[in-house]
């Protein structure tokens, strides 16, 4: 049997790169897959892409005709990158459409990384939201306005014009926690950016009273959800009015996909101002600030944040999603639940390193 072609975006980020180094650590990965992956630096194709197995490809994405090509000869596109990007998701499946064409699958499959930024709101810390989103509730999501964060990209995906020829899954993860595994980038955004203001301040800092609520996920459960979602997606049959069948030959209820794409992953919730309290205990504990007090910002005081890293949206809304699907279908099971314990880790790693000051 033919390895199923597989074209990666994102591969040496935080997440994709985590994703990688747990996929390909697996039995067989290689021998089953055929994997090429872009990557901006022809550095990094040889140092971190190639010796992994995979063949790079250099570009970026803003190389559309490049992404098409890619695409169009792939059964399986993973996309870690940009979810605001929607030029690079337009030619990612443009190229998909072509794939039956060349004799490849005929449903190609594309995996697309959003967020639950989509969910967000203005809250700006003033209160905990009881909005509370579930990636099994169609109706509900359909609601979402097009001027939310990743919302005009997810719609392309969601285009009711690629029933039939692509099967589209989007997966939404919400704040993400933890130390990557993989070649590249391995650290979050979220929580981070709160400790580098915090140092920069020499104070632990919020997003006003801290109230608003975000659901949380550890990276490593983040990336075997991926792995579990993409050993189902190709258990799906090629011919409709055929069921799927697992490697054990029974027969597979349809996998929710296209217009019912979203996939939620999540394990559990914490309001932004535990983590502004965290953070205040460590500056005790490190000598850092004695006082164990949090100060709160206003949107008047943003410049105490770094530049362009919008806390108003990363720190200070809500965002509460429900992983209904990774739980019920695809049996997913989190295993890492400590924030206080990433916390404590990223105080010490960005105190010790100093370039909080940068």
């Amino acid at each position: 049997m033919a390895p199923i072609k597989v074209f990666a975006t994102g591969i040496t980020g935080y997440l994709g790169g985590t994703f990688f180094d747990l996929w390909l650590n697996k039995t067989d990965t290689l021998n089953d897959f055929s994997i090429r992956a872009l990557v901006r630096s022809a550095v990094k194709a040889e140092q971190d892409i190639r010796p992994l197995g995979v063949e790079p490809v250099i570009g970026s994405l803003d190389d559309t005709d490049l992404l098409t090509r890619e695409a169009a000869d792939a059964d399986v596109v993973l996309d870690f990158a940009d979810a605001d990007h929607l030029p690079a998701a337009k030619a990612i499946l443009k190229g998909l459409c072509e794939r039956r064409k060349k004799g490849g699958r005929s449903r190609p499959i594309l995996i697309h990384t959003s967020g639950t930024g989509v969910l967000t709101d203005s809250a700006y810390g003033a209160y905990a939201s009881e909005d509370i989103y579930y990636d099994n509730d169609v109706d509900q999501l359909s609601t979402l306005a097009i001027e939310q964060p990743h919302r005009n990209v997810d719609l392309e995906i969601l285009s009711p014009s690629l029933v039939g020829c692509v099967d589209t899954y989007i997966v939404a993860p919400p704040m993400i926690f933890g130390c990557g595994t993989g070649p590249g980038n391995r650290n979050s955004i979220q929580i981070p950016l709160q400790v580098k203001a915090s140092l920069r301040n020499g104070q632990a800092l919020q997003i006003g009273q801290g109230l608003n609520i975000w659901s949380k996920v550890h990276v490593i459960d983040l990336a075997h959800f991926f792995i579990l979602l993409l050993e189902r997606t190709l258990q799906e049959p090629q011919s409709s009015g055929e069921p799927g069948v697992d490697n054990k030959g029974h027969v597979l209820p349809e996998l929710p996909k296209n217009q019912d794409a979203y996939w939620f992953c999540e394990d559990g919730e914490f309001a932004w101002g535990s983590v502004a309290q965290a953070i205040a205990r460590e500056f005790v504990r490190l000598g850092i600030n004695d006082s164990g007090e949090v100060q709160a910002t206003s949107p008047e005081e943003e410049g105490i944040w770094p530049p362009n890293s919008h806390p108003g949206a990363l720190i200070g809304a809500n965002s509460r999603s429900r992983a209904v699907k990774a739980r019920e279908i695809l049996g997913w099971e989190p295993q890492y639940h400590d924030l206080d314990g990433y916390i404590t880790e990223e105080v010490e790693r960005q105190h010790k390193d100093g370039k909080h000051h940068q």
